[in-house]
């Protein structure tokens, strides 16, 4: 088995001519082992250019690469961090939880999102435990006074736990329960109508999950240039 992870790991001598490396400095895994921090260097990323949320394309096994969004960047050490969904069996998840400090990383290349803070309004996140990372991007490129609030659902109640834990600074609702983030959503939208003029809606995660609530805002007068969509296909 560790043979065959070893060999997983090598880059071919194809990957060679086009992957760019970087250096795995920390692994952490919340408590119940469902969603994976780690800790990045990438020595030759300029990271002062970033004006907008980011996707990284990793390599994750031979020819296999898949999009992550760095997040809590440092511009000076050039280090960030992945916020990776373990709770499934995909080889995005299994190459996470085979990761530990000092791994070389690769990756194929770095592109900007479409997603970015506006100035002067209020940022609303709605989202999975996949859009974590992103969630933190865009608070991290928003101005320190921006208004921040919205639902983040979660698969079980001990990975909700730990997002209050551990991402103390997005000020956010960890839901639990299958389908609340909707009803939750709802309430929120009746309670704030007389303000949403003053909202730009970022919804992030599962498809289902996207179109779902998307659906939501657009039944309560959202108009769609202020509702920001990046949906992810299991």
């Amino acid at each position: 088995m560790e043979q065959q992870q070893t060999k997983r790991r090598q880059i071919s001598t194809v990957e060679k001519f086009f992957v760019k490396s970087g250096k795995v400095l920390a692994v952490r895994s919340w408590n119940g082992g469902n969603l994976h921090e780690i800790d990045i260097q990438l020595p030759n990323v300029d990271f002062e250019k970033w004006g907008k949320a980011q996707s990284i394309k990793c390599r994750i096994s031979a020819l296999h690469y898949t999009d992550y969004t760095p997040a809590m960047w440092d511009v000076e050490e050039k280090i960030c961090t992945l916020y990776i969904d373990t709770s499934h069996n995909g080889q995005g998840s299994i190459w996470a939880k085979n990761q530990t400090m000092g791994n070389d990383f690769h990756y194929l290349k770095i592109e900007a999102e479409k997603h970015f803070p506006i100035a002067g309004k209020h940022l609303v996140f709605l989202g999975d435990q996949t859009s974590i990372g992103h969630f933190c991007a865009i608070q991290q490129l928003a101005d320190k006074t921006a208004k921040i609030s919205g639902f983040v659902s979660f698969k079980d109640l001990q990975t909700a736990e730990e997002f209050e834990k551990n991402c103390l600074w997005l000020p956010l609702r960890a839901i639990s329960v299958q389908n609340d983030i909707y009803y939750q959503t709802e309430e929120w939208l009746i309670a704030n109508q007389s303000e949403k003029e003053d909202f730009i809606f970022y919804v992030v995660g599962g498809a289902e999950l996207v179109m779902g609530l998307r659906k939501i805002l657009k039944n309560y007068g959202v108009d769609g240039s202020r509702i920001k969509l990046k949906g992810f296909w299991h």
